[in-house]
């Protein structure tokens, strides 16, 4: 099945990116980064970005909230990929991928310095085609436990992991 990803997610004062591989069918299908009821990444960003927010709290954010959150922290979101061939969700399954426009989206987004990648493969796939362009742009890359639900690291050593994220973008402005 062809799959496009989204528009990323972010503005000219976002200083640093988290990069994921490319919306699962629950998010094409709403329309909305991460609708997997079983994907950790807004328990997990929010938490790291709002951590006295309470589980109530987290759990009546509207996606738009849960984007402004992001915004308001100065972190962009988008996928390393446009387009691929996949059956299901799975990351395994992507082939003849077609990478999105880093060159223009670091010229739009200058302020960014940090790259946080949702897992291996992202990262994986980001270097094998921007590996240059990270380096002249000497973003710092940071690769973090997958908030899939098939990464089985426990959510909250994976919670653990992502609080890098408040600490590096809060020392960035």
């Amino acid at each position: 099945m062809k799959t496009e990803s989204f528009n990323p997610i972010s503005d000219s004062n976002c200083v640093a990116v988290i990069l994921g591989t490319m919306p699962g069918i629950e998010s094409l299908r709403q329309q909305k980064y991460y609708s997997h009821s079983d994907n950790l990444f807004w328990d997990i960003i929010i938490r790291v970005l709002r951590p006295n927010m309470t589980d109530i709290g987290i759990a009546s954010l509207e996606y738009e909230d849960k984007q402004k959150i992001l915004l308001e922290n100065k972190i962009g979101l988008w996928d390393v990929l446009k387009y691929c061939d996949r059956n299901g969700s799975l990351d395994s399954a992507i082939r003849n991928e077609i990478k999105n426009d880093f060159v223009q989206f670091f010229e739009k987004n200058k302020k960014i310095k940090i790259i946080f990648f949702n897992g291996q493969l992202a990262k994986k796939y980001f270097e094998s085609s921007f590996n240059d362009l990270g380096k002249s742009l000497e973003l710092v890359q940071i690769v973090l436990p997958s908030t899939s639900p098939t990464h089985k690291l426990n959510c909250f050593e994976k919670l653990n992991q992502w609080r890098i994220i408040k600490k590096l973008t809060t020392d960035t402005e």
